[in-house]
């Protein structure tokens, strides 16, 4: 009856399948130096050499494991690698940018007393409109107002006014802001040039900016979807080349202003761009000649940089953004959107000079308005601003390029896994003369001869001992012997003899067991030359 093994006849058979194993993948391995680590006949008894060739091996899997991992963290740390493509792009491909100024003044004298008489008309007392239409500054700027004007916000909301019709209509209108405008020194209408655009600054006039940046009041009502803006391109640089525009500061109609000075302020910003401060260039003041020169830079991105995650790269494709339907993709819009997300989570409304429609129509929330208003003082930590003045003059502003050339950069994979395959290859090689070959080699080694010296090493522990043979180990040939088994000479002398030979006969026979030799089997040996 058979027995099942001990667990430690188990333990020491699996050791001795590891060792054995490793010694054959010393033996045959192709990678550089091991060979003389195996008991090969040149260094078995050499145990020195042996020693070492094992620390030699040591200290190259050490060395190969810290340049490995040095190339990984390299990898993950640091997954994109922008560079200059070239330092002669013509600014003839680039689009000129959009213009958009604001006035400082943020209340129209003028549209504010229409506004007080038509409110009048529907019961509204003259200062509690007045008293309002100053307050309506501070949602842009963020700050404190007192409890009465929420009281007359929600007595305006119950005659059809909010506060976003109510900013609109006192506004500084466009015609009044600008007087002659030229493009590429040709005199052109201002309001075929400029739209009404909202961005965090106010009511805004822009120039090249997308439809998306316009208020609902001035949207034009197209049936369908509107057909894509063109971009605006020029060849050549200086003030003839580009947007000149004679301004009216309108320090007449100040009444309500954010700044300490008269003047228009200048943001110079990408056409399908939401402005932010960074865009701000400059203020157009009284009697001053204002030129703004610009130099374009283009970074484009690499289609390999989609292999990357989007959280190591750094940056997203227009396809890849999270921005509202009907917004162009960039990082100021993906910022805006971020911010007024969190604001409308936060205060349940959006802010009303960083509204999109789109977003907001997403969202179902309403505008923020006097009543929200100490909400986003809480979210952003906001204790003032700055108190109204009262300003006017004329002012000329240039807009166009400061050189032919500019600078392209491209954003591509600072290292692709091909690049990480390869250096990690290179290292293999150079620390041990390494390739694919040897991995699969190291595969099969590993993977296939542990069953079969494990087989090896069972058989042999469950045979019995014997007397030890040191001739040729004799067995059971099926048909006859191989060939040159038997010298010629002593081939044909046992095809003479036939049977007659002592060798032949039961008793003399090495293996009592084993067949006796047809004479036509001898026959067959006649030929063995």
């Amino acid at each position: 009856m058979a027995h099942s093994p001990s667990i430690a006849s188990a333990l020491r058979l699996a050791s001795q399948t590891v060792v054995q194993t490793f010694w054959i993948f010393c033996e045959n391995s192709s990678l550089h130096g091991l060979r003389y680590i195996g008991r090969n006949k040149a260094t078995k008894g050499n145990t020195p050499l042996r020693f070492v060739w094992s620390v030699i091996a040591v200290v190259s899997l050490g060395f190969t494991l810290f340049l490995s991992s040095s190339a990984w963290d390299q990898f993950r740390s640091n997954p994109t690698l922008t560079t200059i493509e070239t330092t002669s792009y013509p600014v003839s491909l680039i689009a000129f940018p959009a213009v958009t100024l604001c006035n400082i003044n943020k209340i129209h004298s003028t549209k504010a007393d229409e506004l007080g008489a038509k409110l009048a008309k529907l019961g509204v007392h003259i200062n509690d409109t007045i008293d309002v239409i100053y307050s309506l500054p501070r949602l842009n700027d963020l700050r404190p107002i007192d409890q009465r004007i929420v009281a007359i916000e929600e007595q305006l909301r119950s005659k059809g006014y909010d506060t976003e019709q109510l900013a609109f209509e006192v506004a500084p209108p466009c015609e009044t802001m600008l007087v002659h405008c030229f493009w590429l020194m040709q005199p052109v209408q201002c309001r075929t040039l400029f739209r009404r655009t909202k961005i965090f600054a106010g009511y805004c006039c822009s120039f090249n900016a997308d439809r998306f940046l316009e208020p609902v009041f001035t949207r034009a009502k197209e049936p369908g979807e509107a057909p894509p803006q063109e971009s605006l391109h020029v060849t050549g640089i200086g003030k003839g080349e580009g947007l000149s525009v004679l301004m009216d500061i309108g320090e007449q109609y100040y009444t309500a202003s954010n700044r300490f000075s008269y003047g228009i302020e200048v943001f110079v910003h990408r056409s399908f761009d939401f402005p932010d401060f960074s865009d701000y260039t400059t203020i157009v003041q009284r009697g001053t000649e204002t030129d703004v020169s610009v130099l374009p830079t283009l970074v484009t991105a690499s289609p390999s940089l989609r292999s990357i995650a989007l959280e190591k790269r750094g940056c997203a494709f227009e396809d890849e953004g999270n921005s509202t339907a009907g917004v162009p993709y960039t990082y100021s819009n993906c910022m805006n959107e971020c911010e007024l997300r969190y604001t409308a989570s936060f205060c349940r409304c959006i802010p009303l000079f960083k509204q999109t429609v789109e977003l907001q129509a997403e969202l179902k929330v309403p505008i923020c308005g006097f009543r929200e208003l100490g909400c986003l003082l809480d979210l952003k930590g906001s204790s003032g601003g700055l108190p109204e003045f009262n300003f006017s003059a004329y002012g000329v502003l240039h807009v166009h390029f400061r050189s032919t050339n500019c600078l392209k950069y491209r954003r591509e994979p600072f290292v692709t896994w091909q690049t990480l395959v390869a250096t990690f290859g290179g290292i293999l090689g150079l620390c041990f003369g390494g390739s694919i070959l040897s991995l699969i080699e190291g595969l099969f080694l590993f993977g296939v001869i542990p069953f079969t010296v494990y087989s090896a090493l069972r058989n042999r522990n469950g045979k019995a001992v014997g007397p030890k043979v040191s001739t040729i180990s004799y067995v059971d040939y099926p048909g006859h012997p191989p060939m040159g088994y038997f010298r010629r000479r002593e081939v044909m002398a046992r095809a003479l003899n036939s049977y007659s030979d002592p060798m032949w006969t039961i008793g003399n026979r090495i293996h009592p067991d084993a067949r006796r030799w047809k004479q036509h089997q001898i026959d067959e040996l006649k030929i063995i030359p």
